[in-house]
């Protein structure tokens, strides 16, 4: 792995989406863009403790097959959920789903997506943040026309934005 690599891909690429989603708890629907939970408990692209992000899925549905994967829960466990639609522009994305930024980095798609070891995604983002990226376009663990963007919130200089929308009921 060469994470020095990584600041050679600055400033990067925009979000290719101007909306994305993101499903919580109804108990949270009035922290839907905190990042205050992922710092508390780390995932995939942010260890524990040491930063906290938001993460963002392309499709409601993604969203969904994300949270069945991660929490291995059946359909009823949905009628709790809600989904937030995000208004998103960000300017400085380091596109870990380019073949190239891959290859430049030393990290295949697979070490990115193991379930038993994020050490490799949490490196990746720690030196993508340190280095002035302000998200990570990613491949997703839910299927390959899914992804995710995983949003640095508090790295987030204008004009790129971040801005929770709406709830879909």
């Amino acid at each position: 792995m060469n994470l020095s690599a990584i600041r050679s891909f600055l400033p990067g690429v925009e979000s290719p989406r101007k909306r994305y989603y993101r499903v919580v708890s109804k108990a949270f629907e009035s922290n839907i863009d905190d990042i205050g939970p992922a710092f508390l408990h780390g995932w995939r692209y942010n260890p524990k403790q040491e930063f906290g992000v938001l993460y963002l899925s392309i499709t409601e549905e993604c969203c969904v097959r994300e949270r069945q994967r991660h929490f291995n829960v059946g359909a009823d466990a949905f009628k709790s959920l809600v989904t937030g639609v995000f208004r998103v522009d960000v300017k400085k994305c380091l596109d870990l789903t380019a073949a190239a930024v891959l290859e430049g980095i030393g990290v295949n798609q697979e070490e990115l997506l193991l379930e038993i070891d994020y050490a490799v995604p949490q490196a990746v983002a720690r030196e993508a943040r340190s280095a002035g990226f302000e998200a990570l376009i990613a491949p997703s663990a839910a299927g390959r026309e899914c992804q995710s963007l995983v949003v640095f919130k508090d790295k987030l200089n204008p004009p790129s934005f971040c801005i929770f929308d709406s709830l879909i009921r």
